[in-house]
């Protein structure tokens, strides 16, 4: 099973809907979004796709009523922990939200937060530790988006719409962080 992953949207439809494309291009299985969509609107383009959505709520997420709306409920309270292809998902929006959670080692394959708009992706312990980056582009310059296959754990930090992800591109790995500046 793969999985888009994608954060910090901002209101940028466009930056949305690039990921969405980037995920219809690498034929992902459902989405996965780290919250500050900010207005539902952002997502529109998710429920046409078919694609089922899961999201936690971000700071800036205001109408989440809204929000459930257009993931068909899809979107809870952070720290949200799904089981998904019997991968053990802990993900949230903010690093903050997962303290109480990490500290339980070896509970959890994969790791997701956003927040930062920041790419990271690294190993702690067995887990794979994942910030998929900006979909807005706002604060960095880049926007991205992530994909990973729950059933091998290789996952890669990809661009939206074209440009470099990174000043050079970022490809995931177990142990790559992101640009370096």
């Amino acid at each position: 099973m793969k999985a888009g992953i994608l954060s910090d949207s901002h209101n940028h439809r466009e930056g949305a809907e690039g990921a969405l494309r980037r995920f219809l291009e690498e034929r992902v299985d459902l989405v996965l979004h780290l919250g500050d969509v900010c207005s539902p609107e952002t997502l529109a383009g998710f429920q046409a796709s078919g694609i089922p959505l899961v999201g936690v709520f971000g700071n800036n997420d205001g109408d989440r009523q809204g929000l459930q709306a257009v993931s068909g409920n899809g979107f809870h309270r952070p720290p949200h922990m799904p089981v998904i292809g019997g991968t053990r998902i802990l993900m949230a929006h903010a690093f903050d939200e997962l303290q109480a959670e990490i500290g339980e080692g070896g509970k959890y394959d994969l790791i997701l937060f956003g927040h930062t708009h920041r790419t990271l992706t690294m190993r702690v312990g067995r887990a794979l530790v994942l910030n998929p980056g900006e979909a807005c582009g706002f604060v960095t310059g880049h926007a991205t988006c992530a994909v990973i296959d729950l059933g091998t754990m290789e996952s890669r930090i990809l661009p939206i719409n074209g440009e470099d992800a990174a000043g050079g591109g970022v490809s995931g790995g177990s142990a790559t962080r992101g640009p370096k500046r």
